[in-house]
C-alpha cells in the first residue's frame, strides 16, 4: 500500500524533478546537436587536418567521444548542486 507524502513536501520535490528534468533534456539535446553537426560538417570539414587525421574523420572517432564525456561530468556537477539545494532546504544537509 503506497503512503501519501504530505502535502508540504511535494512542492520541493516537484521542483526539484523539473530541475532535473530541464538538466537531462539540456544536456541530451546538447549532444544531439553536436552529433548532428559534426556528421552533417564532416565532409567540409576532412579538409583541414588534426594529428594527422581529416578533422572532420577525427571529430566523429574521438572528438564527440571526448564531448560526451565532458557533457556527462557537467551534467553529474550541476545534478549535485540541484540535490544539494534540495538538500539545503529540507534541512539534511
Amino acid at each position: 500500500m503506497a503512503t501519501e507524502a504530505p502535502a508540504q513536501d511535494r512542492p520541493p520535490r516537484d521542483r526539484h524533478h523539473i530541475q532535473t528534468l530541464i538538466l537531462a533534456i539540456t544536456t541530451l539535446s546538447m549532444v544531439l546537436i553536436a552529433v548532428l553537426l559534426a556528421v552533417a560538417m564532416t565532409a567540409s570539414l576532412n579538409r583541414f587536418g588534426f594529428l594527422h587525421f581529416p578533422l572532420g574523420y577525427y571529430l566523429l572517432a574521438q572528438g564527440l567521444l571526448i564531448f560526451m564525456v565532458a557533457m556527462g561530468f557537467w551534467f553529474i556537477r550541476l545534478q549535485e548542486r540541484i540535490d544539494q539545494a534540495r538538500n539545503e532546504s529540507e534541512g539534511l544537509g
